[in-house]
């Protein structure tokens, strides 16, 4: 090739370069936040734009401009909506910043001058919200929670109690690790739990627990081992769940609003609400009597690489990125027991008479499988798979015997009944999983499992025989289908 010509190709690769589109990774610099795109839209088919007031590649000081500090008085008083923390109290101390991180430190913290109130357990953790309201976006955050009992979470609720705004959105919730034999949860911190909440008192004064929906994702993987980018697609009229690419879950408005909660819909996250990033000790997951100091170590840190919110352009598209076609048969039980091989005490059961069923009901028709009236059981149904391919098995399950989601004292030091059921898959060229379940009324609990290259079928299972902790169980909306990786 002669001089002219290697000019000419040199030349051409260069206006080459410029015209491509660029690269909208994640993984791009920090510093250019303004060119990033969601995770789950790398092409901007969203023409998304992104939010400054509540973006933080935690690089610089912008977190003062962006975010509250609990605890920390900015002129408006130390704590947003007197919020001063779950079983331990916000201090601005637990929180810092530095290489690009943020982290909140979560201590076992005796030597504190807890408030009033507080300080039974003696842990200090921290929490950040944003000074500015978000209605409708892309919410995404890069992040790795602790290893400790406490929570990492990624929520948004209402302004205020005067305003009626008490909706609450939960993009996720984790806890980094299990600490009550009691409760037995060793997969928790496998576990990612999405909720919506009606916090308005005026509506729920006779109701312990707000919660109007709720789903637990076993996840494949333990999210206290490394960064993972969780995200939400949060539009008037659905929400969409991703983790690292992957559609978790859609919730309609439609959907929503057919979970009653005193007789009201549960699309309340229609006003505008605060972003938090926060931890917290739930007191449902384990007794906090049963909690000690060596829990607190230095790993209980809640890590966040950065925080970027969208709101989609006029002319953005949204994404068909919903599901596919149920492979499960008969998921809903309206033709009995069809389609299920069924071993032990398997029966269908009108549970239309059960409290919350009503409110709950995971759809219109009573019927729904109980598993283990008086003894043991199980059920099964073996699916037609694709080899290397992602599914998703979800199911809407009670342990209507279960007391100890009810159970309303901090200091749960008398024993409470924690029945289990399960749900899982198995032969499909990966290892066995499982799902333990105890919740005494219906929630959408999910499993996401890819199958062996050889692979082309699976099993799906209930009982209530993983272990002596088992009873009666309820299963309903069974489904099962394929997913892709949207990056």
């Amino acid at each position: 090739m002669n001089t002219m010509s290697f000019r000419a190709f040199y030349l051409l690769i260069f206006v080459m370069n410029l015209a491509a589109p660029v690269s909208r990774s994640v993984a791009q610099s920090d510093d250019l936040c303004a060119e990033c795109l969601p995770h789950t839209d790398p092409e901007n088919l969203g023409e998304w734009q992104v939010q400054n007031a509540f973006s933080d590649e935690f690089n610089d000081e912008t977190r003062s401009s962006i975010w509250h500090v609990q605890g920390k008085d900015d002129g408006q008083g130390p704590y947003y909506n007197s919020n001063k923390g779950r079983n331990s109290q916000f201090i601005p101390e637990a929180i810092s910043q530095s290489e690009g991180m943020l982290r909140i430190k979560s201590d076992w913290n005796p030597s504190f001058p807890f408030d009033e109130g507080y300080g039974v357990p003696p842990i200090t953790t921290g929490a950040l919200i944003s000074k500015e309201l978000l209605k409708y976006g892309y919410m995404e955050i890069k992040c790795r929670v602790g290893k400790s009992p406490m929570s990492g979470a990624f929520w948004a609720v209402g302004n205020g109690q005067s305003t009626g705004n008490r909706g609450e959105l939960d993009v996720f919730e984790h806890v980094g690790q299990g600490w009550d034999s009691q409760k037995d949860n060793a997969d928790i911190s496998r576990t990612m739990q999405m909720s919506i909440h009606n916090w308005s008192r005026s509506l729920n004064d006779n109701l312990v627990n707000r919660r109007h929906w709720t789903q637990k994702h076993s996840l494949g993987f333990d999210v206290t081992d490394g960064m993972h980018v969780y995200a939400a697609d949060w539009t008037e009229n659905y929400i969409k769940f991703y983790v690292d690419g992957t559609l978790i879950r859609t919730l309609t408005k439609e959907e929503a609003d057919g979970v009653k909660l005193n007789g009201l819909g549960g699309w309340v996250i229609d006003q505008g609400q605060r972003v938090w990033i926060d931890c917290e000790l739930f007191d449902w997951e384990g007794r906090v009597s049963e909690l000690k100091a060596d829990m607190f170590g230095d790993e209980a840190v809640f890590e966040v690489d950065y925080v970027r919110v969208w709101k989609r352009g006029s002319d953005g598209k949204h994404g068909q990125d919903d599901h596919q076609a149920n492979l499960i048969r008969n998921g809903n039980f309206q033709t009995n027991l069809d389609g299920w091989e069924t071993q032990g005490t398997v029966a269908i059961q009108d549970v239309s008479k059960w409290k919350f069923w009503k409110d709950n009901n995971p759809s219109l028709d009573p019927n729904a499988m109980q598993i283990g009236a008086g003894g043991t059981g199980s059920a099964s149904q073996v699916i037609s798979v694709e080899p290397n391919t992602k599914y998703l098995l979800t199911a809407h399950l009670r342990t209507p015997a279960t007391t100890g989601t009810l159970e309303p004292s901090n200091l749960r030091v008398k024993p409470v009944v924690f029945h289990a059921g399960w749900m899982g898959v198995e032969d499909h060229g990966s290892p066995r999983l499982t799902r333990k379940v105890f919740h005494n009324w219906f929630q959408s609990y999910s499993i996401e499992f890819t199958t062996g290259s050889a692979n082309e079928t699976a099993t799906v299972f209930f009982n209530n025989t993983e272990s002596q902790r088992g009873g009666l169980l309820h299963v309903d909306g069974v489904t099962v289908t394929k997913v892709d990786d949207l990056r």
